[in-house]
């Protein structure tokens, strides 16, 4: 049980990231228009999309907990050149690391708490540890927003990044201090050609089990477009007049809010399936985006932002769970890692293209094309019962 509360610890340093309600106003502060924020994200994705496969297939050889390490280690340089950045090249090269962080965590710490619970024999199901993860994820959200905003307007945005670095360092160290797992497959790599082949069994397991195929497709659109939509919101929060000294304080009530929804997932499992939760909430999804994109300026709106993001970390756990549930313990870091290749793909080619729509129309045409993509994804890609 100490190592799952390691998971929790985990979950609440890396939120403590002291920018998220000033992130996108700070890049704007820096004289950076929309399609070249929206490149930097692009150029995240990048990294991402070019890196997600092999760090899953090196988590699964060499050991997740030494990928998980160095995952962190990339998040040093990053938050460090945001502080000091006055142009776009630095700004490029922060997202870089960014990226390579995010590439070498997405599937392998899910990967190693699934293989962790299942090798212990742990009462405990990885949907409540994910979810109870994801709270603590978004408690230390709540509380890094509410500091963040107070930074932001007593030293400067620039500052923000700066105490970031701190709770980065420590989760650092709370990664070294992980329990070992088995893992059967750490053998050596054999070159590219060791590579290529556990990519190929990875594959080959995506493509026999069409719900597997179906989730990953379904759960990386479903993300996309929810993760694009908060971009927008607090550009939304600047056109209804939202004061800045409150952005810090509305992050922290939706992170609350989206914390309890993580907490209690696994209670809400076993009343329904973890697939009707995600086929009831992909639709729910929609209906906010659908209403945000019909341009109504309003402060009261702003609890449509908060409804998406609740849907969103309920949403979350049951369908990594259900992924996890079809998949073989050998590949399963590559294959989780998949989910978010995919993701990276689309977002590669999605995000320049609504970065334009933004500049030359306004961000509500963008967001009814995100409502229009979440639609056909729960239209054509629903999740049936295996």
């Amino acid at each position: 049980m100490k190592q799952i509360y390691k998971f929790y610890l985990t979950e609440f340093l890396k939120t403590q990231r002291y920018f998220i309600p000033i992130m996108i106003l700070f890049l704007q502060l820096s004289n950076l228009s929309y399609i070249e924020i929206f490149i930097l994200y692009a150029v995240e994705s990048s990294v991402i999309f070019i890196m997600e496969i092999p760090s899953g297939v090196l988590a699964d050889k060499l050991g997740k907990k030494n990928i998980l390490i160095l995952s962190r280690l990339f998040l040093l340089p990053s938050y460090f050149i945001f502080y000091i950045a006055d142009n776009f090249v630095l700004f490029l090269f922060a997202m870089l690391f960014l990226g390579l962080n995010k590439a070498f965590k997405s599937g392998t710490h899910k990967a190693f708490i699934y293989d962790y619970l299942k090798q212990t024999n742990s009462t405990v199901t990885p949907s409540e540890v994910y979810g109870k993860g994801k709270f603590w994820g978004r408690m230390g959200e709540a509380l890094s927003s509410l500091i963040g905003g107070f930074i932001a307007v007593k030293f400067g945005y620039n500052v923000v990044f700066l105490f970031t670095l701190i709770p980065s360092v420590l989760n650092i160290f709370n990664a070294l201090s992980y329990e070992k797992i088995e893992e059967k497959h750490k053998e050596k790599i054999s070159g590219s050609v060791g590579i290529r082949n556990h990519v190929r069994d990875a594959i080959k397991e995506i493509r026999e089990q069409n719900i597997v195929l179906k989730l990953i497709i379904n759960s990386s659109i479903f993300m996309i477009c929810i993760e694009i939509t908060e971009i927008y919101f607090q550009p939304y929060m600047v056109n209804v007049s939202v004061p800045l000294k409150w952005f810090g304080t509305i992050y922290t009530i939706i992170f609350i809010l989206t914390a309890l929804g993580s907490r209690y997932v696994y209670l809400i499992e076993k009343k329904i399936s973890r697939i009707m939760i995600a086929n009831i909430t992909g639709w729910m999804g929609f209906i906010p985006l659908l209403l945000l994109g019909l341009n109504i300026n309003s402060k009261i709106i702003i609890f449509l932002f908060f409804f998406i993001f609740f849907i969103r970390h309920i949403r979350r756990p049951a369908m990594t769970t259900e992924i996890n549930e079809n998949i073989s313990s050998n590949n399963r870091a590559t294959i989780l890692s998949a989910e978010s290749f995919f993701r990276s793909m689309i977002k590669i080619i999605l995000l320049p293209i609504l970065g334009f729509i933004t500049e030359i129309s306004t961000i509500y045409t963008s967001i009814l094309i995100l409502a229009t993509l979440i639609f056909f994804n729960q239209l054509f890609f629903q999740i049936q019962k295996k």
